[in-house]
């Protein structure tokens, strides 16, 4: 019997699924990639999709904004649908999180403030108890983490669903149904691709007045801790796939 296959959306060459590959592997899941703006042509039919266990959705320079500009968007939001509608596990991370708001009927909003490089976020008691996200709780020993960033806009919590995470009321970690979860920081990114966003991004950070080097110290920092809490969440996430995929 082949592996169960988890669907990864890529919008971006420079942020992949990066830290997250090696538990889906590890978990014997395989993973299929669906790069948006370079194979157009590897877009899963929606009436399809019944051969994935598990969708995650990456990152974007796009905005949930811009999707009369990308056709891809508004047929991923069709895939997330149609996930939620099966129960099928669903990661989306920073658009990817957006865009599931989206695909669940939430309301797109900017950002109050951009949240760039790193920043607090405070778990909710809810998350203690999540199938995915409750291994950031074991992770703490105050009830917030340090999160990695890189976004200028945000959404409302769709109906229903539970808050998981936030930081002075933008939202930072959600569940929508019962196997869709949203991550508005980019647990995905390790210290290599944090190093280069931050030397990328340097006049964007001054802009907002932001000290970039104080964000590679913090990469430097947190980068070991960030690693295992995105292996952890990333093999609970893969676990959810396996259930679902004995369950098919």
């Amino acid at each position: 019997m082949p592996p169960p296959e988890v669907l990864v959306v890529l919008h971006d060459v420079d942020d992949n699924l990066n830290e997250l590959a090696p538990p889906l592997a590890e978990a014997g899941l395989r993973i299929v990639t669906w790069d948006v703006e370079r194979d157009p042509d590897g877009a899963p039919a929606v009436d399809a999709l019944e051969r994935f266990s598990g969708i995650i959705s990456l990152g974007a320079y796009a905005g949930v904004p811009d999707e009369p500009e990308h056709p891809w968007m508004t047929h991923e939001k069709l895939l997330m649908q149609r996930a939620l509608d099966l129960g099928m596990p669903v990661l989306g991370l920073c658009f990817g999180s957006q865009l599931l708001a989206a695909a669940a009927g939430a309301a797109f909003r900017p950002s109050p403030v951009p949240e760039l490089g790193w920043t607090r976020a405070r778990l909710t008691e809810a998350a203690a108890h999540d199938p995915v996200v409750a291994p950031l709780v074991r992770s703490s020993d105050s009830g917030d983490i340090d999160v990695y960033h890189y976004h200028f806009d945000s959404h409302e919590l769709p109906d229903g669903a539970e808050l998981l995470a936030e930081t002075d009321g933008i939202i930072e970690a959600y569940r929508v149904g019962e196997a869709a979860w949203g991550l508005q920081f980019h647990l995905e990114v390790g210290l290599a691709t944090q190093l280069a966003w931050i030397a990328g991004g340097r006049g964007v950070y001054e802009r907002e007045g932001l000290d970039p080097a104080e964000h590679e110290r913090r990469s430097h920092e947190n980068w070991r801790r960030y690693r295992d809490q995105a292996h952890d969440v990333g093999a609970a996430f893969a676990q959810q796939a396996l259930q679902y995929a004995a369950r098919s």
